[in-house]
């Protein structure tokens, strides 16, 4: 039997799967029996995280995801077996069956980001008690409801986004990533600004401060402060915040991808829309490495300090905030790289 069609269907859901800055840093490889997924580093060294890096390992887990969704819905076994040290996973196929009909309209393909209002209604119960019940292998969903809750996290967004803004290498990445024009927006990667809650003047702004020297210069006068406001007031428009942790380590990153994703999916499928921040998490692990800039290392102690507070990490990670609401507006979705560019067979 040819097995083609499948293989094609895998393939488009891996593909939709969510990465930092939409830079999709996975390379697969089909080769007749096994589909595996590594880094693409030729293709997205030094223009987002590295292939160790917790946010790197979130989006594979967010691949996987997809793959174990899809095959389930087309009765396509997936077997994990050992694989390569360069490797995130690989997975053998077994194939009985012909591709059922309709496969391509699983809720995977519909996932997207909102990063438009919301209307905060409140979440129905049935969805609240999903969300807590959800976890994958070390990973956990706290759900953060009601403005005294949601005003806290929006508070250590702000935290974390005045470092961020104020960090050379974040910088130099967002500007690398921003796509402004129809023919920038064609290579289907990047952040295309159409995606964005921009106001009046904020394409002009954002070209302006993707330069570290501008945005250097812009901070001494507070730029940073301004930055991290704005951040931190969309947050609170939300019917509530979804936080993922998990355990520290690949292995606990990867599960808070599949956890990620698995919530993401289900939350647009029953109508509400989702906007991720990574920031938080972003400096916390920055902060645990020794990488923060210097002088705002205390910044970043507050910070931990704090969101152990808030999510009761204890000996668990945070990996991702989602703020979830009701859309008042249909957003434009992101694009995709060319399967071409991220398989090879």
């Amino acid at each position: 039997m040819d097995i083609q069609p499948q293989i094609d269907y895998l393939l488009e859901a891996a593909r939709c799967a969510p990465s930092a800055d939409n830079t999709q840093p996975w390379r697969l490889h089909w080769n007749g029996k096994t589909l595996s997924a590594g880094y693409d580093a030729a293709r997205v060294k030094n223009a987002t995280f590295a292939l160790d890096n917790p946010a790197t390992l979130l989006a594979m887990g967010a691949l996987l995801e997809n793959l174990q969704q899809a095959a389930a819905a087309a009765e396509i076994r997936l077997e994990s077996v050992d694989h390569p040290a360069d490797q995130y996973f690989q997975l053998n196929l077994s194939v009985d069956s012909p591709l059922p009909a309709g496969c391509l309209n699983h809720p995977l393909f519909l996932r997207h980001t909102n990063r438009l209002p919301f209307r905060a209604d409140p979440l129905p119960a049935a969805l609240s008690d999903w969300l807590a019940r959800q976890c994958e292998g070390a990973a956990r969903v706290a759900v953060l409801g009601g403005s005294s809750e949601i005003s806290c996290v929006a508070r250590l967004v702000g935290q974390a986004s005045a470092i961020r803004f104020q960090t050379r290498e974040i910088t130099e990445w967002l500007g690398r990533s921003l796509r402004f024009t129809p023919n920038e927006v064609a290579s289907g990667d990047g952040l295309d600004v159409g995606t964005l809650h921009l106001p009046p003047g904020g394409k002009g702004l954002l070209r302006l401060i993707a330069d570290w020297r501008r945005m250097e210069s812009f901070n001494r006068w507070g730029a940073y402060k301004l930055l991290a406001a704005i951040e931190a007031k969309a947050v609170t428009n939300a019917s509530a915040i979804v936080a993922v942790v998990s355990a520290g380590g690949a292995r606990g990153a990867r599960d808070a991808g599949q956890l990620m994703e698995r919530v993401w999916i289900e939350l647009n499928r029953q109508g509400l829309s989702v906007q991720p921040f990574y920031v938080v998490a972003d400096q916390l692990f920055r902060r645990e490495e020794g990488v923060l800039p210097k002088g705002l290392e205390h910044r970043g102690d507050l910070l931990a300090d704090e969101s152990e507070s808030v999510f009761g990490l204890s000996d668990r990670k945070l990996y991702m905030l989602l703020r979830v609401g009701f859309p008042k507006r249909k957003p434009v979705k992101s694009r995709r790289l060319p399967l071409p560019l991220i398989c090879e067979s």
